[in-house]
């Protein structure tokens, strides 16, 4: 995939993915944070802000899609309401933009990381 097929994080583009590429149906699509998340086994790539400001490259495991967000596993803590930038790569479509730390819960290898996408206005 070259970079010009990566595609802006948006809700439409989200909810076209989980319509055509992960089949499924659209009755499944609310509105509502109780979103049902689909299991979505991919690694995302993280820009996250050290102490300086400056984004860090990271790597990290995805485990379940919805339209609002995603949850990952990560090696380290990350802050509650920090904004992050993510990259989500398929062999369908690639995904750039932003999303912020809803939770980041102690797991035995890591944390159980909760992002809530960014969508642009």
């Amino acid at each position: 995939m070259n970079t010009a097929e990566i595609m802006p994080l948006t809700k439409e583009a989200v909810h076209n993915f989980l319509l055509t590429q992960a089949g499924i149906e659209s009755q499944g699509l609310s509105e509502r944070r109780s979103t049902q998340r689909w299991p979505f086994p991919a690694t995302v790539e993280l820009w996250i802000k050290d102490d300086s400001g400056v984004e860090q490259y990271a790597l990290a495991t995805c485990i379940n899609l919805s339209l609002y967000g995603l949850g990952i596993l990560y090696d380290d803590l990350l802050s509650e309401n920090e904004e992050v930038g993510i990259a989500i790569h398929e062999p369908e479509v690639s995904f750039h933009g932003r999303a912020i730390v809803r939770h980041s819960t102690s797991i035995e290898d890591g944390y159980y990381v909760g992002l809530c996408f960014v969508f642009p206005s």
